[in-house]
This record gives C-alpha cells, sequence and structure tokens, in this order.
C-alpha cells in the first residue's frame, strides 16, 4: 500500500511540474463550468425521462451520457484545479475554504460515480457475472436510488461551486 501512495506522490509530483509549465494560472476557472453545466443537464433530462417517458427512453439516454460526460469533465477541472492552486497565495481563510472545496467535489465525484453504477447495474443486470443479477423488481429502485444521488452530486456541485465563487470574489484568489 506504501508503494502506492508513493507512486500516486510521484504522478501527482509530474503533473504539477508539467502542468505549471503547460498551463496559465487560470486553466481551471476555464474548465470547471463543464462539469457544472452538463451534471445539471443530467439531471434536468433526468427528470423528464420521469415526466415525459418516450418509447427510444431518448431523455434517460441523455441523461446518462450527460452524467458520464460530467464527471469526466470533472475529473479534468479537478486536474486543472490541482495545476491553478501552485500559482496561488494561500492564506489560513483561503486554505480552509480550498480544503472545503476540494472535499466537496471529491464528495460530488462520488455521488455522480454511484449514481452511474446503479443506473449501470439496472441497465445491464447481469453484467456482474455468471449467474448473479438483480431482480427485475429492484430496477426500479435502483434508478431511484440512482436519481436520487444525482439530485446528491448536483447540490455538492453547487456548494463546490459557491465556495469556489466566495474564494474568487471574496478573497481575490487567483484575480491578484
Amino acid at each position: 500500500m506504501g508503494f502506492l501512495f508513493h507512486l500516486w506522490g510521484a504522478i501527482l509530483g509530474l503533473w504539477i511540474h508539467i502542468g505549471t509549465r503547460i498551463f496559465p494560472p487560470t486553466i481551471h476557472p476555464m474548465v470547471v463550468h463543464f462539469p457544472i453545466v452538463l451534471l445539471y443537464l443530467s439531471l434536468l433530462t433526468a427528470i423528464l425521462s420521469w415526466l415525459w417517458p418516450v418509447p427510444d427512453r431518448f431523455f434517460d439516454r441523455a441523461s446518462f451520457w450527460l452524467l458520464v460526460l460530467g464527471l469526466l469533465a470533472g475529473i479534468v477541472a479537478a486536474a486543472m484545479g490541482v495545476v491553478s492552486e501552485h500559482f496561488v497565495h494561500w492564506t489560513a481563510t483561503t486554505d480552509a475554504l480550498l480544503s472545503a472545496h476540494q472535499r466537496d467535489a471529491v464528495l460530488t465525484g462520488f455521488f455522480g460515480l454511484a449514481s452511474l453504477a446503479l443506473r449501470l447495474l439496472a441497465r445491464y443486470p447481469r453484467a456482474s457475472g455468471a449467474g448473479w443479477s438483480f431482480a427485475h423488481t429492484q430496477r426500479g429502485r435502483q434508478t431511484l436510488l440512482s436519481f436520487v444521488l444525482l439530485i446528491g452530486a448536483v447540490a455538492l456541485v453547487t456548494l463546490t461551486a459557491s465556495i469556489g465563487g466566495t474564494m474568487v470574489y471574496q478573497y481575490g484568489v487567483g484575480v491578484h
């Protein structure tokens, strides 16, 4: 396990070393809006799929792929945030806000991944191995729980964005 932590530290150090030379200091604010919008659109289309079911499940499929894209964009935004934080002077107050911002971003990712995993289980019930599957009666519960987790992810990304906005607009992080 110690090897993995050292490997992760080396990869992160290399990313920071390369990223701070390639990307501008404002790279995180340039890309962070994409995962926010994609998660909101995923929730909106999930709501539409419940309110307006169509035979080809267009809104359900759109919500699924918007969630996938939102999670991928979130990984990119987080990686760019790691780069951007090395261009900024941090005080005790802004460092505490950064910790909360990072924590909530990670929680957003976990909620989104859990929602995605449940949607995959509902869509492909036998994907986990031969003979194992959720009963068809469980699919409704899975999709409902997936929907609740998606609401949680959107609430958390809103909180994360609010903390990021506070750092920028109240404390001037990244603008000086």
